[in-house]
């Protein structure tokens, strides 16, 4: 009886999804080169040969205004930086997908706002920029079970494991906006790194390690306002130790900027990326410590 009363109400559920969806089919769609661009860009790059590249950069959105903008990287450097809302969960996956394909890499270098640590798939945005883009281009496949079980979790089976409910949802902001609201799992954060992303840093430290290869953090400049507390960098240190050792010199050497060099208190203004662009690179491909580039 339980058994068809659950049957029962997962029924009810997607028939009043499609009803809505049926309901807000007016509204407009977001084409995948719109929403999560760089995300396809960084998948197409982890699911390429490339004979010439020694190292691959890996990141949240700084890293990509950092290495995506402006002048080209050597060839010997594959960018598949993107957006902190593809989380550690969704570059394990990227990162082992490149290390099969690219067995020449010397280096992995993961760079990344301190904060981007503590996002284990918040419901704001990861779906569009992580279930979305790797579900669509095949990357679960044989992706870690955990990774699926926590994805299932928060987001519910069917998006996960239903083509047609997943397009929907990504397909229409007020609908995907109701489900989120009213559906999605939100997990009330935590202010330090959750122990999914431990995991799958942990894994990424060791896949590169069984194949000689160098794994390291790049933390690049904060503003002042967006600072993490010294609270948050000591529980980020203890969680990372084990994996990362020299976190908390990365953490102590944080560069802290002006509010003023950033546009919106995460990303660099035109202006002043122009100025620390190319140090900054240099600085996260060597992991030689903090770059010397004037401040205003």
């Amino acid at each position: 009886m339980g058994r068809f009363l659950a049957k029962t109400a997962l029924l009810a559920l997607l028939a009043a999804v499609l009803a809505v969806a049926l309901a807000l089919s007016a509204y407009p769609e977001h084409p995948s080169a719109r929403f999560g661009g760089e995300v396809f860009r960084a998948i197409r790059v982890c699911t390429s040969v490339d004979p010439a590249a020694r190292t691959l950069v890996l990141g949240d959105s700084v890293a990509n205004q950092l290495f995506a903008t402006g002048p080209a990287v050597t060839g010997s450097v594959a960018v598949a930086t993107c957006n902190q809302a593809v989380t550690p969960i969704g570059n394990r996956i990227l990162l082992d997908k490149w290390l099969v394909l690219n067995p020449q890499a010397t280096d992995i270098v993961y760079a990344a706002l301190p904060g981007s640590f503590a996002n284990d798939g918040a419901r704001t945005f990861t779906f569009h920029y992580l279930l979305f883009p790797f579900a669509e281009t095949g990357l679960f496949d044989g992706a870690p079970p955990e990774t699926i079980v926590h994805l299932r979790r928060r987001f519910g089976r069917l998006p996960i494991d239903n083509a047609s409910v997943r397009h929907l949802l990504y397909r229409n902001d007020r609908l995907y906006d109701f489900y989120e609201r009213w559906l999605v799992r939100d997990p009330g954060g935590e202010g330090c790194v959750p122990e999914i992303v431990v995991e799958q840093l942990r894994a990424m430290r060791d896949a590169c390690a069984a194949r000689g290869v160098r794994f390291r953090l790049a933390f690049p400049p904060v503003s002042a306002a967006k600072a993490p507390s010294a609270a948050f960098r000591a529980r980020c240190a203890d969680s990372l130790r084990e994996i990362v050792p020299e976190i908390d010199d990365l953490l102590a050497n944080l560069r802290v900027e002006p509010d003023e060099n950033f546009r919106d208190g995460v990303h660099f203004t035109r202006e002043r990326l122009a100025e620390v662009q190319s140090a900054l690179r240099e600085e996260i491909l060597s992991g030689t410590g903090p770059a010397s580039s004037p401040q205003r």
